[in-house]
């Protein structure tokens, strides 16, 4: 039993410690602060990662009673392609960007973007994320969004000032080129066996971005590199959740100079088990093999003594019970804690179901359990 408890829970640190050492975090900076009526405030979108990121986007929300924006800044930010423009809708009161850090972002923490505001009213107000995503630059777009982290700020009636302070200065922007690169064409086909996103294109030894649309509108970005005649093949990540996705192509040179995305290709991808994750998918199985070595071992046991044999103790059975209890509670705390945030009625249906999967699979294990005790009987 001891041996078994040992291996479960080698295999728990196993699969959880990458997972917490690999969540992304977008943050705004300062979190906190006081300003006064009047006041320009600078507020960073911070994305930091312990792993290398290839693409964020995300909208931020802001109290359009207590603050309007001014501008949106892309100076010194990590993104050096943005796929769509920081832009301000002032009616809604939020801020949208998206963007790709071509060749990956490797850094701890970096500016996104920095939203210049100005203090409007009296009051407190707090800036939050209504959506945010950052990806790894694996060649997969693994979602490593972790911690989406807002800010408050309290702003106070203008004080007197005998002396104007200058304003800081705001950075020159740095204008992205439109395109004007012939686009790529694309087609779904196979690489090494696997589903791929074939393409074409006059433009040899260039950045070629991927971009797959699900149908809820969620993003996922693969950047690879066409060949010497302008060829590329850029395999389907298996890390895609489950459904039906639009694919496009642009194609980019080391000036940023771009093209108009290619031909748009569907293609259905995913299974059940990109739905919940490779991480929890992959813990399933083990927990499985786990609980099966469990149950072959007093199999063995039991067959090893003979029918005359002394039958299993109380205590050994109880704590059979006790590790497949432990062992599937974790597994429900893992699931519950990965189902935080997920706003999609699907993804929230798939997990619902498979956390009654688990509950099925748990007591079937504990009647087996029982069963083979009265069976010595």
């Amino acid at each position: 039993m001891a041996k078994a408890s040992r291996i479960i829970i080698f295999l728990f640190l196993f699969i959880f410690l990458p997972v917490v050492a690999h969540a992304a975090t977008l943050s705004l900076s300062p979190d906190t602060g006081s300003f006064e009526v009047g006041d320009r405030v600078s507020v960073r979108v911070i994305a930091s990662s312990s792993t290398s990121l290839n693409a964020v986007s995300g909208t931020v929300s802001f109290p359009t009673s207590l603050f309007t924006v001014e501008s949106v800044s892309k100076a010194g930010s990590i993104i050096d392609f943005w796929v769509t423009e920081p832009s301000v809708s002032k009616a809604s009161g939020t801020v949208k960007f998206e963007g790709v850090a071509l060749g990956g972002f490797n850094g701890s923490s970096g500016t996104v973007a920095t939203l210049h505001l100005r203090a409007a009213k009296t009051g407190s107000a707090k800036l939050t994320f209504q959506s945010g995503q950052i990806l790894a630059n694996d060649g997969a777009g693994t979602n490593i969004t972790g911690t989406l982290a807002g800010a408050t700020y309290t702003i106070k009636p203008a004080s007197p000032k005998p002396v104007p302070i200058p304003e800081e200065e705001i950075e020159p922007e740095v204008t992205q080129p439109s395109p004007s690169l012939q686009a790529p064409e694309i087609m779904l086909g196979s690489k090494y066996g696997a589903g791929a996103i074939i393409g074409t294109s006059i433009h040899g030894k260039v950045q070629v971005l991927i971009t797959f649309v699900a149908r809820d509108g969620v993003k996922i970005f693969i950047a690879g590199i066409s060949d010497n005649e302008g060829g590329f093949g850029i395999i389907v990540p298996t890390s895609l959740k489950r459904g039906v996705y639009t694919v496009s192509a642009v194609v980019i040179k080391e000036d940023k100079t771009n093209s108009d995305p290619s031909n748009t290709i569907v293609v259905s991808v995913g299974s059940i088990f990109s739905d919940i994750g490779w991480e929890v998918s992959l813990l399933i199985i083990l927990l499985v093999l786990c609980i099966l070595y469990l149950l072959l071992r007093i199999h063995t046991h039991l067959k090893d003594k003979g029918p005359r044999s002394p039958i299993p103790t109380k205590e050994e059975m109880r704590q059979a019970e006790e590790t497949i209890r432990k062992s599937f509670k974790a597994l429900q705390d893992d699931v519950t804690d990965r189902s935080r945030g997920i706003i999609n009625p699907v993804e929230r249906a798939n997990i619902e179901e498979l956390k009654k999967d688990i509950n099925s699979t748990e007591a079937l294990l504990e009647k087996e359990i029982k069963s083979i005790g009265e069976e010595r009987k």
